[in-house]
């Protein structure tokens, strides 16, 4: 039996190997999944021979091949505009609220950024139009023409570049989606532009919430001009500029990139952390996946991908999905229950690359091949789902409403005991 066991988990590395489970240095180690397939037995009956749990022929793998990409900073539209959910362009009523708040006044302060999103859009607001004069009395002319090369920032200084935005405006157009790139691994920490006058960058804007000029979802970074060269030098006073406060020289929108999650599916799951509790809630982690075979400019090949949509962490344990850590996701503590009645987050988006694209691989097993993974003392446990066996997770609609903390799923939704002994019972 401990052969067998270990060769199974032999094989499960060597098919997922591209799959960190997020508990590197951990000893692979059996426990026992009986008792949690006894306890659901005398719930809920022995499972007809060919329940399937959800993960039925309905579901779908997507072809993004030849529309899209995971490479950051990118503003190629053919390449992510069925990749994610692409935002409206701004228009000239957008525009026109953020200037009218910034004319309410900033009280001299700048403000950063509440969210540090790693995968975001950029789109170009607002030029400004603004004059200044350097130190030497000199005109610069219109500000907005000497900012350049606009920056992402990390939290550990570095810079990413953000393409095509350049002189207080973006300089490209594709398709129908104007002055946008998309932003991949990067950082919203911070932002910067690079000043011609002074050649220095500078992170000097005020960030305006667009809930609150009627915008929501978008946050806006208004950037002010100044320049703070040499200037102790008498020659070099050309390289000093004073800021004026206005943070209207240049403004750009920036909001999170989601998934265009149309065709995902909902995966419910238990973690197996209370083998003697006949308490099923399936939502000890809960989240939206889709899969697609998709080119991977950096890797310069087709990969397999999942896009998950984490909804839920009910579970109280170590729990990676994809190799994600989702509490960590969520920012939370291990032991904080999130969107289940406990602590409130909001979903979090991000990708799995599952191996090299698999054109004959089906769409229930491309979505069960998503390892998720939990942690439960020294044991390592790879939660599976079997035909006619106990289910450690489920598939679901994507409209299916998961069970609040600690209520059974029959309690909610009494037709799940039938649907386990027949799968053509419609329970959800």
């Amino acid at each position: 039996m401990r052969k067998f066991i270990y060769l199974f988990l032999m094989v499960f590395a060597f098919v997922f190997g591209s799959c960190s489970n997020g508990f590197e240095g951990q000893d692979y180690q059996t426990v026992s999944k009986n008792q949690f397939s006894e306890k659901f037995i005398k719930t809920f009956g022995t499972p007809a021979a060919d329940q399937d749990w959800g993960f039925n022929e309905q579901i779908q793998v997507f072809d993004y091949t030849q529309h899209a990409a995971t490479r950051g900073h990118n503003v190629n539209r053919n390449q992510w505009a069925n990749q994610y959910d692409v935002p409206a362009n701004v228009t000239a009523a957008e525009e026109q609220a953020v200037l009218n708040k910034l004319a309410q006044g900033s009280g001299n302060r700048d403000s950063k950024m509440i969210y540090n999103w790693s995968d975001f859009f950029v789109y170009h607001v607002h030029k400004g139009t603004d004059s200044y004069n350097d130190h030497a009395g000199q005109s610069i002319g219109v500000a907005s023409d000497h900012m350049n090369h606009l920056q992402a920032v990390f939290p550990d200084g570095r810079y990413d570049h953000i393409n095509d935005f350049n002189s207080g405006q973006q300089n490209a157009n594709w398709w129908t989606i104007e002055g946008a790139t998309l932003m991949v691994n990067s950082s919203t920490s911070d932002f910067a532009y690079h000043n011609t006058i002074d050649s220095k960058y500078h992170n000097n804007y005020t960030v305006i919430d667009g809930a609150t000029i009627g915008y929501p979802g978008f946050y806006y970074i208004c950037f002010d001009f100044l320049a703070n060269g040499d200037i102790e030098q008498p020659a070099n006073k050309n390289m000093g500029v004073d800021r004026n406060y206005n943070y209207t020289d240049w403004i750009v929108r920036i909001s999170p990139a989601t998934f265009n999650m149309s065709g995902a599916i909902r995966i419910i799951a238990e973690d197996l952390g209370k083998a003697d509790d006949s308490d099923f809630d399936y939502n000890d982690v809960v989240f939206d996946a889709k899969v697609a075979n998709v080119w991977v400019g950096e890797k310069n090949d087709n990969r397999l991908i999942a896009y998950i949509r984490l909804q839920a962490a009910g579970g109280t344990l170590p729990l990676t999905v994809g190799g994600v850590e989702v509490h960590n996701k969520f920012g939370v503590n291990i032991d904080d229950m999130v969107n289940t009645g406990i602590v409130s987050r909001p979903t979090v988006d991000y990708q799995v690359d599952l191996g090299p694209a698999n054109w004959n691989i089906s769409g229930a097993d491309a979505v069960k091949s998503i390892p998720i993974v939990v942690k439960n003392g020294n044991n390592i446990i790879t939660l599976a789902c079997e035909t006619g066996q106990a289910p450690e997770k489920i598939a679901v609609p994507i409209t299916f409403q998961w069970c609040s903390e600690r209520t059974p799923i029959q309690k909610i939704y009494p037709l799940f005991s039938d649907w386990v002994l027949n799968k053509s019972v419609v329970w959800n």
